[in-house]
């Protein structure tokens, strides 16, 4: 999903160390927002004054405070960035067409130059703007907070280790077959807008033919190929959603469990077990994330492929 000319697009890379920066403090926050909780519902279950969760709650609402605001800095930061390459695409595609002239036009099919000027680049943006961001923050969150869960107790650590790359596999062979459904949608949509531009175009003429009612049944039936289609793709995409659900859930319980057996032992006490069953579900989370927007990145991958302008007019 992630492709390697995204750091051709010039300015990319300072944007990404900053981004690198406040995902890292967002993920020192996630960490410093379950360990305060956990001592502030520890303290209440040991019938300790009220005035000893002061200090927790505070400390709580602070890292939950400033792990939000990171998130609207990371877009503040990165949404100006995309705005302006995405316009400088649309900019430059609309150059090359007059450049080119009809002859790339008439190969390529009018209403395939439409929709790439129009969706296609606003497609690009809302590519450009969710795969960097879920990108450097499955690559950093997850560790950071495994990093700490290892230093708590080694044992859930290495489960939750164990089983990212089952999950991370599952979602990849369901993301190749999204990523064919995708392909056939939007090479469907493709016809559908070839056909439905050069029928309006030539309305007037098939109008004097005699010919309308044969075409409108023909864009009819395009249309029905690419709706056909596309329940085809978000089947597949609610089906690995479901999927991964399922098993980051079903991974968090089997840490609870695990975490329940340890106490009845009493081989660990119930700040460090509450402290990683509530970093568990934060664990999981960017994978999810990356998961859910999959098919939003792949509408606009497409288009970013199918056009020559999009990766060759930022050499």
């Amino acid at each position: 999903m992630f492709d390697k000319r995204l750091f051709q697009l010039p300015g990319i890379k300072s944007r990404i160390a900053i981004l690198l920066v406040l995902i890292a403090l967002q993920a020192v926050m996630i960490v410093g927002q379950a360990r305060a909780l956990a001592i502030a519902v520890v303290n209440l279950w040991q019938l300790r004054a009220l005035n000893s969760i002061v200090v927790p709650t505070l400390i709580f609402s602070g890292c939950f405070l400033v792990r939000h605001l990171l998130t609207v800095a990371q877009n503040r930061v990165f949404f100006p960035f995309v705005e302006q390459t995405s316009g400088e695409l649309r900019t430059q595609l609309m150059a090359q067409i007059f450049r080119l002239g009809p002859s790339v036009v008439a190969k390529s099919g009018t209403g395939n130059i439409v929709t790439m000027a129009l969706e296609g680049i606003d497609q690009v943006q809302t590519y450009l703007m969710l795969v960097i961001i879920k990108v450097l923050d499955l690559g950093i969150t997850p560790w950071v907070i495994l990093a700490y869960i290892a230093w708590l107790q080694w044992q859930q650590a290495a489960f939750l280790l164990l089983i990212y790359p089952v999950i991370i596999l599952f979602m990849v062979i369901l993301g190749l077959a999204a990523k064919s459904k995708a392909d056939r949608q939007y090479a469907g949509y493709q016809r559908l807008s070839n056909n439905f531009v050069d029928t309006l175009r030539g309305l007037g003429t098939l109008k004097q033919l005699g010919l309308s009612r044969k075409y409108a049944g023909n864009v009819y039936q395009v249309s029905e190929d690419y709706r056909k289609e596309t329940m085809s793709t978000l089947r597949v995409a609610m089906t690995s959603t479901f999927a991964l659900d399922f098993f980051t859930t079903l991974s968090v319980a089997v840490v609870a469990v695990f975490l329940g057996f340890d106490l009845l032992a009493g081989r660990t006490t119930l700040l460090p077990a509450l402290t990683i069953l509530t970093l568990a579900p934060d664990y999981f989370l960017p994978i999810r994330n990356f998961a859910s927007d999959y098919h939003a990145t792949l509408n606009g991958k497409m288009p970013g492929k199918r056009s020559t302008t999009f990766w060759r007019c930022q050499r």
